[in-house]
Parts: structure tokens; sequence; C-alpha cells
């Protein structure tokens, strides 16, 4: 009996740990995106939990903005961190987190430094048909 209680404790504590072990954006702070235009990488000493997720900041100030309007920040990050360039074509293609494009209130991540600057030239379009795409998405 004691051996599957012991087992049923790092069970649990193994999943708990897991969740923990996997932050939203990678780790990467939404305000320092938001605020900054900056990608910058946030520390498990300042972490929130919003819609879910656990999202880690760069500092204390960077939290406390967030936990203040936590959905501007989550709201600002774009087709769920896809690549909005692939998501312009109607693909879904994991980004890198650190290459990005901040329009207005807006985050867009992309898979490539090649993907942003097509992006870049012509945002407006990639976004509109990102934007349709991204809904066809999310129906399925």
């Amino acid at each position: 009996m004691k051996k599957k209680i012991l087992f049923v404790a790092f069970f649990a504590t193994g999943l708990f740990a897991g969740k923990n072990a996997n932050p939203a954006l990678e780790g990467y702070c939404p305000v320092a995106y938001v605020e900054m235009n900056s990608a910058l990488k946030g520390s498990a000493d300042h972490k929130s939990q919003a819609g879910g997720s656990t999202y880690l900041f760069a500092n204390a100030d960077a939290k406390k903005m967030f936990d203040g309007n936590p959905k501007k920040y989550t709201d600002a990050i774009q087709y769920g961190t896809y690549c909005a360039t692939a998501m312009s074509m109607g693909k879904k293609l994991k980004s890198d987190l650190s290459i990005f494009s901040k329009q207005g209130d807006k985050v867009y991540f992309f898979s490539s430094a090649d993907a942003k600057a097509m992006f870049d030239k012509d945002p407006d379009s990639f976004i509109s048909k990102a934007d349709k795409a991204w809904i066809k998405a999310k129906r399925k």
C-alpha cells in the first residue's frame, strides 16, 4: 500500500511540475513584446496564470503590468504563435518566438528571418489573409 501511495504522490508531482515546466510563449515575456518591442525571456521568479497558462516575466514591473490587464497581453499574440506568413497561406508552421513584428497592438511571429522580411514588406496584406485562414483553422 505504501508503494502505491508513493507512486501516486510522485505521479501527481510530475504532472504538476510538467504544467509549470512549459510556460506560455516558451518562457518569453508577453509584456516585453507589447511594451518594449523586444523578445526577452522571463524568469520563474516572476510568473502569473491567465487562461490556464503560466506566463513568465522579465521583471516584477512587467508582471505587475500583466496582472493589471492580462487580456491586453494575451490578445496581442496572434495566430497562437504560428508563423504569420505561413498562416497567410493557410499553413500552421511553428515560429521562432525571437523573430517577430509588432503592428499596432498586435504581435506576429515568424518561422524565419525570411518569413518576417516578406511579411514586413506588406503587413496589411499578410494580416488580412492570415486572419481569414486563422478563423477557418479555428473552426476545424
